[in-house]
């Protein structure tokens, strides 16, 4: 083979491993020179890169979906424990002012000779252990708490 005759050879092969050899790399248009622009023109790799990229902001914008139903469900949870939490206060507060209630009308009959001092020392311990049971957190002790009051209440209606 003459020089000329490889040289024409070599020169022909020159851009096809150019190509190859460009097509394989990353398709970064910010960061590609002259032969890397071409081989990744030629390869598909734009195409690709650009399918890529658009894969990942599509798994972004997913994510960003779920996040943000993960925090709506977590304000609308946040929301209905404090309504839980108010309305715990407000049936409590209503049971101690019914129980101070009781415990004045208690203090006027015993006053008033209505009730003994036996009678009068034993509802105040049944009002004190409902105002216990009342604070729990367990629904049958909150149940056993109006239960005892209501019969202190019935208890007095009959005196």
């Amino acid at each position: 083979m003459t020089a000329p005759a490889s040289r024409v050879r070599l020169t022909g092969l020159l851009p096809l491993a150019l190509l190859a050899a460009c097509s394989a790399q990353q398709c970064d248009p910010n960061h590609a020179d002259l032969f890397t622009g071409i081989g990744c023109s030629a390869g598909n790799g734009y195409q690709k890169r650009s399918q890529d990229l658009d894969a990942q902001r599509n798994l972004l914008r997913l994510q960003a979906a779920q996040a943000h139903g993960n925090a709506t469900a977590a304000q609308n949870q946040a929301a209905w424990a404090q309504d839980a939490v108010a309305q715990e206060r407000q049936r409590l507060q209503a049971f101690q002012n019914r129980n101070a209630s009781l415990r004045r009308r208690l203090v006027a009959m015993e006053q008033n000779k209505r009730i003994s001092t036996a009678q009068y020392r034993a509802a105040v311990q049944n009002l004190d252990e409902a105002g216990k049971l009342a604070s729990s957190q367990d629904a049958a002790d909150k149940a056993r708490a109006d239960q005892k009051q209501q019969a202190i209440v019935d208890r007095l209606s009959t005196l």
